[in-house]
């Protein structure tokens, strides 16, 4: 019998497979956050009439489809072969994720724009086309929120389940990723309507951000609870995570800074203990933007022969 022994996953070999920069982890933080923005101001709209008029719901819906864009730029910048791109759109793939993501995107846009330019109908008027698309529209803006709320969901849940498909990772192969991605983005939504609320509506997005990071937690402790109950890889490389070069910034800046710390001072402000600081809001997104980025990183760092 021929006994043949393979190095290729030795680490002498290739100690560092990398393969995402620091473009995709910005790319997954402005998607979640335009998905954020646009699910909850939709929401906002479809539950409450005079919201159309408030400061934080407009600038949310505009601010949902330029954070995409500019997310979609650093996606593209990761690509290696920037002028296929186009490809993405010649055909449908079922059972690839970016497939899905890529033609969602088709839909996205177009809805997540119209949104903004009837709440800024007064300011845009002026512009060539705008009136007449804003009165063939207007009257089913709820329609069209109804339509930014699932696909605002369908992009958040997107981008955690586009990174879990890569089963060669063990620390991205969970499918709670989804789930955990939408429910940041959503919070860090909130966080960035509560910094541009009005003073009387503060109070407002600052519980919404509360419960939605309360929920974030619970995900959070599901996702390492499941990793360490898992498979020997998936719990090596969660234990890598919780405890290795990656650990400070993961407990300190993500868990601590990120989510404990808004968590008790929006509940404190709900309970009128509190008075509203930019720091509290500034804290959630920074925590968001850094549990993709520890994430992408520390994924990719996982040793690949223990």
């Amino acid at each position: 019998m021929i006994e043949i022994t393979s190095t290729k996953l030795n680490p002498n070999t290739i100690p560092h497979l990398h393969v995402f920069g620091w473009e995709i982890p910005v790319y997954f933080f402005l998607g979640g956050l335009s998905a954020g923005l646009l699910v909850i101001s939709a929401v906002k709209i479809m539950t409450n009439e005079s919201s159309v008029n408030k400061r934080s719901v407009k600038w949310a819906s505009l601010l949902a489809p330029v954070l995409l864009n500019i997310g979609m730029i650093c996606l593209l910048l990761d690509l290696s072969h920037k002028i296929n791109v186009w490809r993405f759109y010649t055909r449908f793939v079922p059972t690839s994720p970016m497939s899905w993501g890529s033609w969602a995107l088709i839909i996205f846009m177009p809805f997540s724009a119209l949104q903004a330019m009837i709440l800024f109908k007064d300011a845009i008027k002026s512009l060539p086309l705008v009136p007449t698309i804003i009165q063939l529209t207007e009257q089913h803006l709820k329609k069209i929120a109804a339509i930014n709320v699932f696909m605002g969901t369908f992009i958040g849940i997107y981008t955690g389940i586009l990174f879990s498909s890569l089963f060669a990772r063990p620390l991205w192969a969970s499918p709670i990723l989804g789930v955990l991605f939408l429910f940041s983005g959503l919070s860090a939504g909130a966080a960035l309507m509560l910094i541009i609320a009005e003073k009387e509506d503060k109070h407002v997005f600052s519980k919404i951000d509360m419960q939605l990071i309360m929920v974030e937690a619970v995900i959070i402790c599901l996702f390492i609870i499941g990793a360490l109950m898992g498979t020997a890889s998936g719990r090596d490389a969660m234990i890598f995570l919780i405890s290795g070069p990656y650990a400070i910034w993961f407990w300190v800046v993500t868990i601590l800074g990120g989510i404990l710390i808004p968590l008790v001072l929006e509940g404190l402000e709900v309970a009128g203990r509190f008075r509203y600081t930019v720091m509290v809001p500034l804290l959630v997104l920074v925590g968001s933007l850094s549990l993709r980025f520890i994430l992408v990183y520390a994924g990719q760092a996982v040793p690949t022969v223990s």
